[in-house]
């Protein structure tokens, strides 16, 4: 089963490449445009879920990320606090400090 949650995903430009990152899974994807980076940061999280299942430390990582897991069981899942991540994440620090970047949300099926 699959429990979709909304995660905050900043887009970007870095040496002429379009780059998404997701807080809340410390992931990104990147492309010659856009679409060319959802399509890898798709790909990301699907690495990510793919070998954290195998290695069935799925649960532990989302917490390690902030995450809220205590309801998986039951398919309730809430991501980790954008505020929060300020100040724990140096590199979405970064991106709000010292890049042009646009904000929005995308949902995610994640496992559980």
């Amino acid at each position: 089963a699959r429990v979709n949650v909304k995660v905050g995903v900043f887009q970007f430009m870095e040496d002429n490449t379009t780059i998404v990152y997701s807080p809340a899974f410390d992931l990104s994807g990147y492309g010659k445009d856009i679409d060319e980076a959802k399509s890898s940061f798709e790909i990301a999280i699907e690495e990510f879920f793919t070998y954290t299942i195998h290695k069935n430390t799925l649960t532990n990582e989302l917490k390690r990320l902030g995450w809220n897991v205590r309801s998986m069981k039951q398919h309730k899942l809430h991501a980790p606090d954008l505020a929060e991540q300020i100040t724990k994440n140096e590199y979405l620090a970064e991106i709000l400090n010292d890049k042009q970047f646009t904000k929005f949300d995308q949902t995610v099926a994640v496992p559980c």
